[in-house]
């Protein structure tokens, strides 16, 4: 009796990961592992936060975590990496925006309100 190999279980931030290492433009790679480091801390708060901000921001998580190739679901997790690249103060959404990094600063400020609500 053989035994078949153990499929690698992948989690959603190997997945996010990978799209950020694929898509995000130079000169914004660097801060990649910092960003998922800081969803962890958001996750916890949001999850174990007032029901209201859960339910409202329960969409963006989703986002975050779909594990998904469609062109609206990758540009959701780019857009949240450049909006977290303006909340720590790395750039600056003109920027972003002026530059072609982001479509247009609606994309990234949904995110910015999302960390600030959540991250206080």
């Amino acid at each position: 009796m053989s035994l078949a190999p153990l499929k690698e279980v992948r989690s959603w931030k190997d997945e996010l990961r990978e799209v950020l290492e694929r898509y995000v433009r130079d000169p914004f790679k660097d801060k990649i592992e910092e960003y998922l480091n800081f969803l962890d801390v958001l996750y916890d708060r949001w999850w174990n936060g007032d029901v209201k901000t859960r339910e409202y921001y329960a969409y963006h998580m989703a986002l975050l975590q779909a594990r998904s190739d469609k062109t609206n679901v990758i540009r959701a997790k780019l857009n949240s990496y450049y909006a977290y690249l303006v909340y720590k103060g790395y750039v600056s959404a003109y920027r972003l925006m002026k530059d072609k990094y982001v479509a247009g600063g609606e994309s990234i400020y949904t995110w910015l309100r999302m960390y600030r609500k959540i991250m206080g």
